[in-house]
Formats: C-alpha cells, structure tokens, sequence
C-alpha cells in the first residue's frame, strides 16, 4: 500500500466502518452517466470534466483520457474540431472540458445543471512538491536542473545547488504576477507563476455576492461581470462544440486547441463546459476555504492523488469508472509520466523527493513554503482522506 493510504490519519481498516455505499454504482460510470435515459442527458450536453491542477500529473491524465475517447469510439481529435465548427452539437457526444487556469466555483456541483451530466475527474499533488515541481519546470529552475548523478556526490554542484534555491526560490514567491497580480483574473488565473495555497484556491472560488463581500471584494464592475455568466441568470442548455477542448494528437505531449486558453471568438468564457463560469479565489485564503474546496472536492467522481496514481489499485478504480479494460495498453499503471522534471526512482522520491531535497539544502526556505501554504497542506491532508474513502467505496462495489 502506498504511504498515502497511511498519512490520511486512518488505515484503510479503520475507514471500513466509514466507508458508506455510493448511491451510483462505480463499474462503468461511462455507461451509466452518458447513456439514455439519463436524467436531463438530452437538455445539457453531456462532458467529460478534467480539474487539471498544473504540475500533478495532469498531462499525462490528459492523455490517458485521449485513449479512452478512442476506446469509446468517440475520438477527440483536431479534424473533429474542424467538423464541431460547422454543424450543432450531436445527441450522443461526450465532450471533453480540462479546466486548468480558472478556479472552480465551490457551490458548483449544486447550481451548475451540466455538473450531474458529467465525469468528473481530478488530481492532487502535495502541495510541496507540486510548487517546487513548477519552480523546477517553468520558473527559475528550469535554468538549474537537477542531475541525480551529480547531487550530492559533486560538492560543486550540490553547494551551487543550495546557494541557487535560497536565493531564487524567495524571489520567484515574491515575483510580481502572483498575489498582487491575480486580483482581477478570472479565466487565466493560474499561470507559470508562483501563487500560495494553489489548490485550495482552485476549488474553493466565490461567485455569490455573499462569498464575495466576505472577502470584501465589491466593486460592481466585478460583481456584475460574475452575475452575467452566472448559470442562475445564463442557460448553459445547449452545447457550444467548438468551445469544448479537442486534443492535438500529432503532439507528443497532447495539447489541447486554444480554447482553455481563452480565445475570444465564439468561446468568450474559455469553454464551454461544467464550472467555466466567472469565480474569484482572490485575497486572503483562511480556514473557511478548506471547508469550501472540500464540499467541491467531494462532488468528484474520482479523486486521484499524483503520488499513486499509477498504483495497481488506483489504474483499476479509474479504468472501471471509464468503462475501459484493466489491462488495456493506455492503463495509468503502463504510463509513463509526461513533463517530469526529475524521475523518481521510488516511493519516497514520488511522495517526499522535493521536501527531502529542500530539507538537506534550503531547511530555510522549505519552511517559508509550507508557512506559506500550510492551508493547502490542510486541504490536502483531507483530500488524502476522500481518495482513500472513495478507492474504498469502488472496492465495495466491485467485489
């Protein structure tokens, strides 16, 4: 079993006795969520939503879930957005929605229609070692890699190493394009900068004006602009295709078309999807907000955590609620990680390699991150605890 399951607070015995039957069985969640007749399926369009936390494993899934269109015989790629472009939405498409930049609204799952028409799919990563992997991978560090062969055996190198986190790391935190420069950002809010407690902010955004006075922002420019994208006021009925995300194949890595990136063309709100309307996750975050991102958290059919992923158990939970065979060719556990920035050679590597790293050559600034983000680390702390409870409700039904 991997650490996880343990640094969740409980052993998977102990949360037997917690581990209460969802009403909706797991095999085939496919099937069952996008097959009539299900409930309202032909009066919203039916997608396939990806939370993509950046730097947790998020390309990779995005990949995976690129097999799995393929599997289903319902391809997500380039020439079908040239098709989306000229004709309707169709009856029984599945569209894919990756919600990377924006925050989530946290009363989503109950005022979104499109939320119960949907997969609803995310992954977590320890919130220290996914900031240092963004620092590694698009801040000051991509310019330091770290070479496994030289750390720690070439004094040069290692000694140039810590010299280089204690001065750049602080500076990267304090950067403009953070804190300050989030406020006013809805769909691009998350980017290659540093912003504390990012994955309690990507769940637990406001988009009611009581959230929002809470967290005293009221300029009614702001207020208005939410309340017009706002699924109380706007009906999300009907499908814009092209402003679902297609996947371009021909790219190793699978990107997607622009449309996450918010286009201003027909898609004025990046996609059209699931949770894409206007919320802020600006401000101060407090203890409140764990509660919020936790109620978000728990609405997901699947929440997977980057450390284990690709664990027997976990491919297997995953591969049952797409419909798909667990010994396919494109299982989670026969993947490799895409866009790593080191390899992890073992299970403390994937679950610790970037606060052992940091704790032998920058003691000082790991202790500013997790002052910094120790909100987060809460949040996370609870989100070790849904993975466990869900991986154990999959195991109920299954058996």
């Amino acid at each position: 079993r991997s650490p996880y399951k343990v640094l969740g607070g409980k052993s998977r015995s102990k949360q037997e006795s917690y581990c209460s039957s969802d009403p909706e069985p797991y095999f085939n969640r496919w099937k069952l969520r996008f097959s009539p007749p299900h409930s309202n399926c032909t009066s919203t369009g039916k997608y396939l939503f990806f939370k993509h936390i950046r730097k947790a494993g998020g390309t990779t899934l995005r990949s995976y879930f690129n097999d799995v269109f393929l599997y289903h015989g319902k391809p997500r790629g380039m020439k079908e957005y040239g098709r989306s472009r000229r004709r309707p939405s169709e009856p029984d498409a599945v569209y894919f929605v990756e919600q990377e930049f924006s925050t989530m609204d946290y009363k989503c799952p109950i005022i979104d229609p499109r939320w119960n028409n949907s997969l609803r799919i995310i992954t977590l990563r320890h919130p220290i070692e996914r900031h240092i992997s963004e620092f590694f991978f698009s801040g000051p560090g991509q310019h330091f890699p770290i070479h496994r062969d030289q750390l720690y055996v070439n004094q040069t190198y290692t000694k140039e190493l810590s010299e280089f986190l204690e001065e750049n790391v602080p500076a990267w935190m304090e950067r403009d394009g953070g804190k300050e420069g989030m406020v006013g950002k809805f769909n691009m809010l998350f980017g290659r900068f540093y912003v504390d407690n990012f994955q309690l902010r990507a769940l637990a955004g406001c988009s009611s004006r009581e959230c929002l006075e809470e967290k005293n922002f009221t300029d009614e420019n702001i207020l208005k602009y939410i309340q017009n994208f706002h699924p109380s006021v706007k009906s999300y009925a009907t499908p814009v295709p092209k402003c679902t995300n297609f996947i371009q194949v021909q790219r190793t890595t699978n990107l997607l078309e622009m449309c996450s990136k918010m286009q201003k063309d027909d898609c004025s709100n990046g996609c059209d999807g699931p949770c894409f309307y206007p919320s802020v996750a600006w401000g101060e975050m407090k203890t409140k907000d764990i509660e919020r991102a936790f109620e978000a958290l728990k609405a997901y059919d699947v929440v997977l955590l980057m450390e284990t992923f690709d664990e027997e158990d976990q491919s297997a939970w995953l591969s049952d609620v797409m419909g798909v065979p667990r010994d396919a060719d494109f299982a989670l556990s026969k993947r490799d990680a895409k866009n790593s920035v080191v390899e992890k050679s073992n299970k403390r590597e994937k679950t610790h390699f970037y606060r052992d790293l940091f704790e032998i050559l920058a003691p000082e600034v790991l202790s500013r991150v997790e002052d910094e983000n120790k909100l987060e680390i809460m949040f996370f702390d609870r989100a070790v605890e849904i993975n466990n409870i869900k991986t154990c409700q999959w195991e109920r039904d299954v058996k």
